[in-house]
């Protein structure tokens, strides 16, 4: 029977196993990637979108041109701009992947899944083994379904902004000045 507190210790070494495994080679590669793109779009579907948002949004704080893939202002991708795809295992990803390729983008996917037709048609894949499907390469959860992965990829993204943050030199300072100014906030940021 589980408790909360032995449920917490689980779920973090969990992910710490997962974030552990990542391979700093291509992290460094993925880092690039991102620094040398014009534009940087961003796709994920159901709970993996939730960590393709916070990334967009970090992206923009340090002043990157970065989308959410179909969303009312994400403009066309082409030559020199970036796809960034988060888990990469669906035909609906496959297709966004396989339409970005033939515009002429570099696709960089962050997926347990590198192997897969998806990874084949990567500039650049990061392994990030979190459990999406139970296989012996992957991560092994006690959560439900792809929660570890889903949490894996958020918590990899916000490490990736602050390496990116020392890589660019950018401060806090002005990633603060681009965040919005309409929330109403009590207090400033940390």
């Amino acid at each position: 029977m589980y408790t909360y507190k032995n449920l917490v210790e689980q779920v973090i070494a969990e992910n710490k196993t997962t974030l552990l495994a990542v391979d700093e080679t291509e992290i460094n590669q993925l880092m690039d990637e991102i620094c040398k793109a014009k534009t940087i779009q961003l796709y994920a579907m159901g709970r993996m979108q939730l960590s393709v948002r916070a990334f967009a949004m970090r992206l923009k704080h340090m002043g990157f041109d970065s989308y959410v893939v179909y969303d009312t202002t994400t403009p066309c991708i082409g030559a020199g701009d970036l796809l960034i795809g988060h888990c990469a295992v669906t035909n609906v990803e496959l297709n966004v992947i396989k339409l970005a390729k033939e515009a002429g983008a570099r696709i960089a996917l962050l997926t347990a899944h590198p192997e897969n037709e998806h990874g084949g048609y990567a500039d650049l894949t990061v392994r990030v083994p979190g459990q999406i499907f139970g296989g012996a390469e992957e991560v092994a959860s006690i959560q439900p379904m792809s929660s570890l992965l889903e949490q894996s990829l958020f918590l990899f993204v916000d490490i990736i902004t602050m390496l990116l943050i020392e890589k660019t030199g950018i401060s806090l300072d002005e990633m603060k000045k681009r965040h919005t100014n309409l929330e109403g906030l009590p207090h400033k940021f940390a």
